[in-house]
């Protein structure tokens, strides 16, 4: 014995009352005089008929809504935590990364006016370079191109190569 309190509970508390047990005849495998049927007891103690107090049902479902409670309380804080921390820290990342291409950008045109600038000053320098004029602009015609006969050729080198590799001995 236990030296803590017993609890003073009926023992028919958590289990429903035994029930009167069933006495099913059932027929031997072996054919027999009807006389000797074989009686089989059925316990109806421990069916699925046994039911839980409203107590323990009502237990039940509050342990049930509570897990269904932590699951929706969990994904509301990780989603707060997304639309707080983590997406403005990505979205400073990729401006920074915006930044640097524009300056980039910037760099290039300025690169790219300086060149053009340096080009025209040595134009402007070199009597040779004169500006064009649309009077002195030559059309030329496009030449005439030759068909090539390696196209045949290469067909007949196709024919010979799908003949040598289309065997029906394999």
């Amino acid at each position: 014995m236990s030296a803590l309190r017993q609890p003073e509970f009926d023992p028919n508390y958590y289990y429903s009352s035994a029930q009167p047990q069933e006495v099913v005849n059932q027929p031997q495998i072996v054919s027999q005089s009807p006389a000797k049927q074989a009686k089989i007891v059925k316990s109806k103690a421990f069916s699925t008929a046994n039911k839980l107090p409203n107590k323990l049902k009502t237990l039940s479902l509050l342990q049930k809504g509570s897990f269904g409670l932590a699951i929706a309380t969990m994904t509301a804080s990780i989603s707060l935590y997304a639309s707080t921390v983590k997406i403005p820290q990505q979205w400073s990342q990729e401006y920074h990364h915006l930044e640097d291409l524009q300056l980039q950008e910037r760099q290039l045109v300025a690169i790219n006016e300086t060149i053009k600038y340096q080009i025209a000053r040595e134009a402007s320098q070199d009597d040779r370079l004169a500006i064009s004029q649309p009077d002195s602009a030559i059309f030329i015609r496009p030449a005439k191109v030759k068909v090539n006969q390696s196209a045949k050729v290469n067909q007949v080198k196709q024919k010979i190569v799908d003949l040598k590799h289309n065997s029906w001995g394999y």
